[in-house]
């Protein structure tokens, strides 16, 4: 005798709000985790300034849709938020999301403050870094009162969350959790072997043409390098930049000891063609590229500030400098000149950094929970 069939439990299908700072964040930063939820069923919406067609096409390719939320002029402050608020609340009531995910700062906090105006049944904060000078150029009190917005604030690493613990900004029914970024797909980015070192080393360094990513210093330590080392090779790739500390492409060029690459479609061939990746940043929640660069098997240098002082381990899979140090840097990208027989075990060792603690599909997974989806 066949007993009654048992019930099949069907996974919710929720409709997701992603609010990001630009369309290339959205694109490219959280790309496998919009993938990871359109794939388990879930219909994502990606709202971000206007920005390039190929990263439209990008997210209706991985099933997301995308809509435009025009950024008022920052100097109207007061208006500008309002304004901002305003839009999101009015889109959201439109798509009617079940869960808003707002990264960057300060997009993050318009968009919990307009989803609980619109009534959005979960709303969480990704805090993917925090300002280098603090959070008073983000006024405490709208900073406080978005979080308060949230039910729960996702951070990419664990000294962000204790400044803001620190602060008292974090309340005790807000939940939270620490991912490693957004993490890196490890078969989109394979370990690459080294390339000959007959013709000399190549370091590389891909950023934003700003002045907090340390461009200036790597530009600098080139210089002093090349004058050394005349056939190591330094190359930087990036896209310009139209923040406050921006500088122009022409200026990293002056000198002749960086090669400027432009800004490039897919990074995987520069990873693949350098020995040592270099990112001296001022800090930020956790350099992406500097993931890419260890699962690519390239030794990373990088600095002793929240973020990417968690990328490397110190000599084993690269070296951590003080950031705005230009005579550490080059020491520490020389030591490789001098030791070159190293780069072989530094390769490794950055791969398995990022296989034991850097696998896309881990950090999605624990976002995903942090959105209350499976």
């Amino acid at each position: 005798m066949i007993g009654p069939r048992s019930a099949v439990t069907q996974p919710i299908s929720e409709r997701i709000a992603i609010v990001a700072p630009s369309l290339e964040a959205a694109a490219i930063l959280r790309r496998d985790f919009i993938a990871w939820l359109t794939g388990h069923g879930h219909r994502v919406l990606c709202l971000t300034p206007p920005g390039a067609g190929r990263h439209i096409l990008a997210l209706r390719a991985i099933g997301a849709q995308h809509r435009v939320v025009e950024l008022p002029h920052p100097t109207l402050r007061i208006l500008a938020d309002w304004q901002q608020i305003t839009a999101l609340t009015a889109q959201f009531r439109d798509w009617q999301p079940n869960i808003v995910l707002g990264s960057g700062l300060p997009t993050l906090m318009f968009a919990a403050l307009a989803a609980r105006r619109a009534g959005v049944r979960r709303v969480v904060s990704l805090i993917n870094g925090l300002p280098n000078d603090g959070i008073a150029s983000l006024g405490r009190r709208r900073f406080a009162h978005a979080l308060r917005a949230s039910d729960a604030a996702v951070f990419h690493n664990r000294e962000n969350l204790a400044t803001l613990t620190h602060l008292g900004l974090l309340s005790p029914n807000l939940q939270t959790l620490v991912v490693p970024g957004s993490g890196v797909d490890l078969k989109r980015f394979r370990a690459k072997p080294l390339p000959p070192q007959e013709k000399g080393l190549v370091f590389l360094m891909l950023a934003r043409l700003e002045r907090r990513r340390g461009v200036l210093e790597y530009k600098a330590a080139a210089e002093h390098l090349k004058a050394q080392w005349p056939n190591a090779s330094f190359r930087f790739a990036g896209p310009p930049s139209t923040a406050p500390d921006a500088i122009a492409p022409e200026s990293l060029a002056d000198g002749g000891a960086v090669e400027y690459l432009g800004e490039l479609e897919d990074v995987r061939p520069a990873l693949a063609a350098c020995h040592v990746f270099v990112y001296p940043s001022y800090g930020e929640g956790m350099p992406r590229a500097a993931l890419e660069a260890l699962a690519t098997g390239r030794p990373v240098i990088t600095t002793h500030t929240p973020g990417c002082s968690d990328v490397v381990d110190e000599k084993v899979s690269g070296c951590l400098v003080p950031p705005a140090d230009t005579a550490a840097l080059a020491i520490a990208m020389e030591s490789y000149l001098r030791n070159p027989h190293l780069l072989p075990a530094g390769s490794r060792a950055a791969r398995l950094k990022a296989e034991r603690r850097f696998d896309a599909k881990r950090v999605n997974t624990a976002l995903a929970r942090s959105l209350g989806v499976s």
